[in-house]
């Protein structure tokens, strides 16, 4: 009998960019398709992706982004349940919900990293106990750092928007 041996570098078939054969995941570079790549510039090429219709159903699925969370152990995951909550606030802002195509690269990354976090199979798939969201939290907390100012905006609007509201 022989054995399988399995290759080192499994490849996802999917419809979307390729996100496979990533080695080595390290905070400073992750090398993707044998190119090593910042966090940031894998950010940047995802948010590409990223269309005003996408970001309608990633608002539509808001709720299943608090499902995820909740159904994980977010201590162990530093930063993950407040990323989670700013995100879902900005997929559910007005700035949000009136942005067309194309959009601006601000929320086209939140965007991206919050379609991230939906995704079971992706750096680290999230069904390995204990890492498996580490490359999602380190994505949405990278993807919030990166966009502080607009987000302080999009969330003092949000905060308006609210008040005016009850009013």
């Amino acid at each position: 009998m022989r054995s399988r041996v399995q290759p080192k570098n499994a490849s996802l078939i999917t419809s979307e960019p390729i996100m496979s054969n990533f080695e080595d995941l390290s905070v400073p570079i992750w090398k993707a398709v044998r190119n090593p790549m910042t966090i940031d510039e894998f950010i940047e090429d995802q948010r590409q992706y990223v269309n005003a219709f996408g970001l309608g159903v990633l608002r539509a699925f808001s709720s299943r982004l608090v499902g995820k969370l909740n159904g994980t152990n977010a201590n162990r995951h530093p930063g993950l349940a407040d990323s989670v909550h700013i995100i879902v606030q900005v997929l559910q802002s007005p700035a949000a919900r009136r942005a067309t195509d194309p959009l601006p690269a601000w929320l086209a990354e939140i965007a991206f990293a919050a379609g991230y976090l939906l995704k079971g199979f992706d750096l680290i798939p999230d069904h390995f106990m204990e890492i498996g969201l580490a490359d999602d939290a380190l994505i949405l907390r990278r993807a919030i750092e990166r966009n502080q100012t607009d987000l302080h905006v999009c969330l003092g609007e949000c905060i308006e928007y609210a008040v005016g509201k009850r009013s």
